[in-house]
């Protein structure tokens, strides 16, 4: 009795251990965004980006109306593609004659495997190489500083893979940041709501 006893406690400390190495790994690939301005416009910005059309393109060219932007890169296989997948939730709740108006920028930070063509791939893999939909990449700096300017943060790791923040922004039609929601599988009610009440403004 007293060996079936530790036995249990034996598997229940096991159990417990493993938890919180999960955990702790989960934590370690996830950074807090950071603070931002939501006065300066991120059309300010004059990089070039490249998208999974190979199609060179401007942020500016996105103005007039609101943009979702995520970022992400291609060879996380957890937590981006729910990224990806909850930004397609925040587009797909508006209505259609909404969703013809607006724009989804998903910007990689890994520049040396996501290639447009690699991009490209993803996007059809996802089924998101629609209409609207933009996967972009850029120089190093240029994604830096974008990265900056929406507060997310990301860090290239020893084997490869990157710890960042899990971040969808919307975009006012001057290219502020109007909301911003932080997370895995958060509502999007708020996010939904800020662009109907801009396309609503616009409308007028």
């Amino acid at each position: 009795m007293k060996k079936l006893y530790l036995i249990v406690i034996f598997l229940l400390t096991a159990m417990s251990v493993s938890a919180q190495h999960n955990h702790n790994h989960s934590a370690d690939n996830t950074l807090n965004t950071t603070e931002v301005n939501s006065e300066h416009s991120l059309y300010h910005l004059d990089a070039e980006w490249t998208d999974h059309r190979n199609e060179t393109i401007s942020l500016t060219d996105f103005k007039g109306a609101p943009v979702i932007v995520v970022m992400f890169y291609g060879n996380c296989t957890e937590v981006c593609p729910i990224l990806i997948q909850d930004a397609w939730r925040l587009y797909s709740s508006v209505d259609e004659s909404v969703q013809e108006e607006i724009n989804v920028l998903a910007v990689s930070f890994d520049t040396e495997n996501d290639t447009p063509e690699v991009l490209r791939k993803y996007a059809e893999y996802e089924q998101l190489d629609i209409p609207g939909w933009y996967f972009m990449t850029a120089d190093d700096a240029d994604i830096r500083t974008l990265a900056m300017m929406l507060g997310v943060q990301y860090s290239k790791k020893s084997d490869g893979h990157f710890a960042h923040s899990n971040l969808v922004t919307v975009l006012d039609e001057k290219g502020r940041i109007a909301q911003r929601v932080e997370g895995l599988n958060q509502p999007m009610d708020d996010a939904k709501s800020k662009i109907e009440s801009i396309m609503a403004k616009l409308n007028k």
